[in-house]
């Protein structure tokens, strides 16, 4: 008898090894540090895009981490962390995540994951999004989110991958 897909996914996902992190909650030194390359690296795929112009996408991702986090670390529903290979204590990235109503219920919003370029390709995004789904779980949510540029492509796979389903695109014709 065949398994189903959503078994022979289990397996697959299971047969993956992915390093052990620690999800370390953001100092305010490191804060600083995430916000200011967080808001350089949404300015850059906003222009990538065509969503901003060089001279304005600064500006416009700026707004959007101030919305996002208006009271910093202490924003209500914020949850920022440094992440951490378990086995040396080395940081190898950082997770932003946020509470959100939904129609239903509450949902676990991925909004920034980042794993530091020096780490990439050793299945710390994959932890750190299965680290997101246990987090979830934890804290009551019926679903996790996010939202991926299109170009990123090496992340949408990784999505794809862990059983993520697209739930709408947006499109533009430039004229």
């Amino acid at each position: 008898m065949k398994p189903t897909a959503g078994i022979r996914r289990l397996r697959r996902l299971s047969a993956m090894d992915s390093p052990a992190i620690v999800l370390d909650p953001m100092s305010q030194d490191e804060f600083a540090h995430f916000v200011v390359w967080a808001v350089r690296e949404q300015a850059a795929h906003h222009i990538r895009t065509g969503k901003c112009t060089p001279e304005t996408a600064l500006d416009y991702a700026k707004g959007e981490y101030l919305l996002a986090l208006p009271d910093g670390l202490q924003t209500q529903g914020s949850y920022l962390y440094t992440v951490r290979d378990a086995a040396t204590g080395r940081r190898v990235g950082s997770l932003f995540l946020m509470l959100r109503h939904r129609a239903e219920a509450m949902e676990t919003f991925v909004f920034n994951i980042v794993v530091d370029e020096q780490e990439r390709r050793r299945g710390y995004g994959r932890a750190m999004m299965r680290a997101s789904f246990h987090w979830a779980r934890e804290h009551g949510t019926a679903s996790v989110g996010l939202h991926v540029f299109g170009h990123n492509t090496a992340a949408r796979e990784l999505y794809t991958s862990l059983g993520f389903r697209e739930t709408n695109i947006s499109m533009q014709f430039d004229l």
